[in-house]
């Protein structure tokens, strides 16, 4: 016979989560890469090719405030957790002005999926960059095994 959570701690863990994403948001943290990355006045364009400092390649079109497009991953939890070809469809959303907030996920084709929440910098020289934190929900096997099945980082994609 299974128990189920008293409402108590089903709404303090819907609280935990949504205070970790407004943390996630509001933190200006910067890293010591970071720190030439100084800003210009622009537009910064969604839409076209990025890689991230790990290799992984995201290709988006952004149309109004809807993103459609490809990841291809160069890292994985798991061997394998990517699927055959380590790539998936993303959908997501963007902001408007000229460095908009951005937010897209995964849905990876072993049942995992992640998710990237960011925004898109214009920098002093003219590039584009999206500063993005990422969640990564791996399927688990169990409710015993779900402590382990939540990831979170950083990742600073560059248009090419």
């Amino acid at each position: 016979m299974t128990r189920a959570a008293p409402p108590f701690w089903i709404k303090m863990n819907s609280l935990m989560w949504h205070s970790l994403f407004v943390t996630l948001i509001a933190s200006r943290t910067t890293t010591a890469n970071e720190s030439s990355l100084e800003m210009k006045a622009g537009s910064c364009d969604i839409s076209g090719v990025w890689r991230n400092e790990l290799g992984s390649t995201l290709r988006v079109k952004a149309e109004g405030s809807e993103v459609r497009g490809v990841y291809q991953t160069a890292v994985e939890s798991a061997r394998g957790a990517a699927g055959l070809h380590r790539t998936a469809r993303i959908i997501g959303v963007a902001g408007n002005g000229t460095q908009p907030a951005v937010s897209f996920s995964v849905l990876w084709e072993k049942g995992s999926c992640s998710a990237w929440l960011g925004q898109c910098f214009i920098l002093r020289d003219g590039s584009q960059v999206l500063k993005t934190f990422w969640m990564l929900r791996s399927v688990a096997e169990s409710l015993a095994d779900n402590w382990g099945s939540t990831r979170l980082g950083e990742d600073l994609f560059f248009k090419t």
